[in-house]
């Protein structure tokens, strides 16, 4: 663990690593959401079919994100980080050649295996090298990534995309490789990790394998409930960031430069946001934070889509995205602080994949609500999802409050935490 006073390098290129891992990844899903109107007009696609490609991506996601957590805690953090951007940046190239829709959905299954080992293994690469009362500001700013990749995408899009369209756009997602194999030359391993590999070498019988023992007496139910509230919180968060483009331009009659304005904007408040989070997890506690977020995400969500002029809308994007992206900064805090170390990327990775796998259905059901009542309704009924995420934290332990640790996980059977 690092010390709690004081800040050393390999703190700050843990930090550098896991922010700029998950701008890109950011970059990528958000080119994605950005370019469905184009790709939509080249193939001729329905709504429906446009959101099976975001689910794709997502189910490539949910099963990648699993075994790289997995391998994370065999092979280490930084290694598992620098793959899975090598491996992201790839097949966001590979897509930008595919001929039809068909092609062009089994390259975005494959784009998302990289992409989702990568926020586990950052989490938890932040989480060893940072201490426990400054963890949820970091993560926070980990988290901050994903605006500044939206913006990047916004603003690569602006550039891009008018003139080379989404093929152009496909082949700028390839320039994460380059960051990939700088972070792997400078940031090492952390020393929890290392520490933790070496007592599993030495006692390799006792040692359960990484996914087994999230099903152990002591996480079992940290792991369910964790798992039930990823899954209310990403349905909601992908139902509506895959349509928020697409509902810009074809409801609310906005151009292309206009639209990426607005995203621009709404991604200034959603950094805030993340920023107002983190602090609160870290002086209030980690569940509290959530659970105040996620209910600011459903008032904001009904406001945002009953705005009647273009005005109103612009200005409280960034109310809207304060905290409907915000509200995730302390993800990485507390679901990593749900597990121990043997296990953590492992557990992180699980249950925000868990999450990935069902919320893979989202953009699907949101664009057949659409379909039948408008985009407007769709986005509205993502409130639903946040409501299952503020009832699963009911049943999870609050594991820091005040900079302080109350809670101490184990894979054996222990006493119910402080709460």
């Amino acid at each position: 663990m690092a010390p709690e006073d004081g800040f050393t390098k390999n703190q700050w290129l843990s930090l550098a690593a896991s922010v700029s891992g998950w701008a890109l990844d950011a970059m990528d899903w958000m080119m994605l959401a950005l370019l469905l109107p184009l790709i939509g007009a080249e193939f001729g696609l329905s709504l429906p079919q446009l959101g099976l490609l975001a689910t794709l991506t997502l189910a490539g996601a949910a099963i990648g994100g699993i075994i790289v957590g997995v391998l994370a805690d065999y092979y280490g953090r930084v290694r598992m980080l620098m793959l899975t951007m090598l491996w992201y940046s790839v097949f966001t190239g590979v897509c930008a050649f595919m001929q039809s829709y068909e092609q062009l959905c089994v390259a975005r299954f494959f784009t998302g295996i990289g992409l989702g080992g990568e926020w586990a293994v950052g989490a938890a690469l932040v989480s060893e090298y940072w201490p426990d009362r400054h963890r949820a500001k970091i993560t926070s700013l980990v988290h901050s990534g994903w605006p500044v990749g939206y913006g990047l995408a916004s603003l690569a899009f602006m550039l891009v995309g008018p003139t080379y369209g989404w093929r152009g756009m496909f082949l700028v997602g390839v320039l994460p490789a380059l960051a990939a194999i700088l972070i792997r030359l400078t940031v090492p391993e952390p020393e929890e990790w290392v520490k933790a590999k070496e007592a599993r070498g030495r006692a390799k019988e006792a040692t359960p394998f990484p996914l087994a023992a999230l099903f152990s007496p002591g996480l079992l139910r940290n792991t369910l409930w964790c798992s039930i509230f990823t899954t209310g919180a990403l349905m909601a968060y992908w139902g509506a960031g895959t349509w928020l483009p697409s509902y810009l331009a074809s409801v609310r009659g906005l151009t292309i430069v206009k639209s990426g304005g607005f995203l621009l904007l709404l991604n200034v408040g959603g950094f805030l946001g993340y920023q107002f989070y983190g602090w609160l997890a870290d002086r209030h506690g980690r569940r509290l934070a959530l659970q105040v977020g996620f209910g600011a995400a459903i008032v904001s969500t009904l406001i945002y889509v009953m705005l009647p002029s273009e005005d109103m809308l612009f200005w409280f994007g960034p109310i809207f995205a304060f905290n409907t992206y915000g509200v995730f900064g302390p993800f990485g805090a507390y679901i990593s602080e749900l597990f121990p170390t043997e296990a953590r990327a492992a557990g992180t990775a699980f249950c925000f994949n868990v999450g990935r796998a069902v919320s893979m259905s989202s953009p699907f059901i949101i664009g057949l609500l659409a379909q039948g009542y408008g985009l407007s309704f769709g986005l509205g009924a993502t409130m639903v999802f946040n409501l299952i995420g503020i009832i699963a934290l009911v049943f999870l332990p609050e594991t820091v409050r005040a900079g302080k640790k109350v809670h101490f996980a184990s894979t054996k059977a222990q006493a119910p935490a402080v709460s």
